[in-house]
């Protein structure tokens, strides 16, 4: 079983960020920048689950709907392999429905976030997912 990369830095931690409108990502990818992040970009599910599989990220920040295989897909295909089923995934939609929000919290993301998300929300977010893993995974 291959483990998740370890952390360079302990503020340092690296993001996969899948989006397929590319100005959002690059918003998003700039500010988790800003706020100590690595981000390593991704277009959809597909290309997602290669990159997750190869440089094992310490959380995952995912669109739902996306082409070739979205959100729900990409998060059960991570969920399946051994090597990827540990990293926390947290959901971006433009739908904030409440009905999805508590689909997506039951199926097993970290979070949900309703965009527009301010990207500066979404670091703090991230850090809280985070560090609940973190206290979670010392604890146990």
């Amino acid at each position: 079983m291959t483990s998740r990369r370890a952390l360079t830095a302990p503020n340092r931690p690296l993001v996969l960020l899948v989006e397929d409108y590319e100005a959002t990502s690059a918003l998003y990818a700039l500010t988790l920048s800003a706020n100590g992040f690595e981000v390593v970009p991704a277009a959809d599910g597909t290309e997602a689950f290669k990159r997750a599989s190869e440089i094992h990220p310490d959380i995952i920040v995912t669109d739902l709907a996306m082409p070739n295989c979205d959100g729900w897909q990409f998060l059960q295909d991570l969920k399946q392999d051994v090597r990827t089923r540990s990293i926390p995934v947290v959901a971006v939609s433009g739908y904030a429905e409440r009905s999805l929000r508590e689909r997506a919290e039951g199926y097993g993301f970290a979070a949900f976030f309703p965009k527009p998300c301010l990207p500066d929300e979404l670091a703090a977010g991230l850090r809280r997912v985070l560090d609940g893993k973190n206290r979670a995974h010392v604890a146990g």
